[in-house]
């Protein structure tokens, strides 16, 4: 669950100058180019060994699919944990390799 934070590059702003790109939540692959979708910390991953990752649901789901033994926190809100559940259930491991 070390997963890096998504190092993208600094993007240019209007004057020229390099500005840092939004960072994503730390639930999101590095080689996963899909975007957050709500709150950065809205649920808290727990995997077999008990380390811990908070990220949106979006990244969430994704990192659960292919995570083996992990599971949703328990005092991530029912609702919450329930969409991540769902949506892990529809994706292969790492979606983001075979473009989902």
């Amino acid at each position: 669950m070390n997963q890096p934070l998504d190092a993208s590059p600094p993007r240019p702003s209007a004057d020229g100058t390099a500005t840092p790109a939004p960072r994503r939540c730390a639930a999101a692959a590095a080689k996963d180019p899909t975007p957050c979708e709500g709150p950065r910390e809205a649920a808290t991953l727990v995997d077999r060994q008990g380390r811990e990752v908070a990220g949106c649901v979006h990244h969430c789901a994704r990192l659960l699919a292919g995570l083996e033994g992990a599971r949703v926190h328990p005092f991530v809100p029912t609702s919450q944990a329930l969409e991540i559940y769902s949506r892990a259930r529809e994706l292969p491991p790492f979606a983001w390799e075979i473009g989902r």
